[in-house]
């Protein structure tokens, strides 16, 4: 009886110190899952931190594109309204009855906005191109027979000084919309890597709690 007694106290002993073993396994693989979930955790706050930045700079960047939108569209309206002036004076002194240097100016516009917009095949562009060159020579020619008038000359000095400044607005429109785009491609890119760390996290919750659960 004794013997039998001591047996099951042997045998007793050699479960609790396997469960023992056990729970501590569990509890290390519960304090392994935590660890992993806390640092998923941080990345996916850290990557949200960091795409809602790449947000701000995305936003910023299209309020520069829309303010140097505004100030292109302004010198345009500007330099239509000298060109209308000057087609003005023009019919008012007979200096010529050719075509007027607003329209071919209007026409340049619109055509090399197509070449930079549009997709063409290689002919067309090549077509295109070869269109603007003769107007530019066209506009040139007839600039240089307007400017023998002092005050046409004056005037169109001062539209060229707006084409430029269109010109350069245009360029800062460019600028300002590739970074928007970037940043939003950025921005994407790290909603998506949060997404991704915050599922990993989510099963390192339940792999957390599953180990727990056994340790109890």
């Amino acid at each position: 009886m004794l013997r039998e007694l001591e047996d099951q106290k042997g045998k007793q002993r050699e479960e609790s110190l396997a469960l023992t073993g056990e729970t501590r396994q569990l509890n290390a693989q519960a304090c392994k899952w935590a660890a992993r979930r806390n640092e998923l955790n941080r990345a996916t706050e850290e990557l949200i931190n960091k795409a809602k930045e790449f947000k701000k700079l995305r936003d910023e960047s299209n309020k520069s594109v829309a303010q140097s939108k505004r100030k292109r569209d302004e010198s345009n309206e500007m330099i239509g309204q000298l060109y209308a002036k000057i087609d003005d004076i023009r019919k008012k002194q007979n200096l010529t009855n050719e075509r007027s240097i607003g329209n071919i100016h209007g026409e340049i516009e619109q055509l090399e906005f197509r070449q930079q917009t549009e997709i063409l095949s290689p002919e067309r562009e090549k077509q295109l191109v070869n269109k603007i060159t003769v107007l530019r020579a066209e506009f040139k020619r007839r600039r240089e027979q307007l400017e023998k008038n002092e005050e046409l000359r004056k005037l169109l000095d001062e539209a060229q000084s707006l084409r430029d400044m269109a010109c350069s607005y245009h360029d800062q429109v460019k600028k300002f919309a590739n970074m928007a785009q970037e940043y939003h491609d950025q921005m994407i890119a790290a909603f998506k890597e949060a997404d991704q760390t915050r599922a990993e996290a989510d099963s390192a919750q339940k792999e957390y709690l599953k180990s727990l659960n056994g340790s109890l």
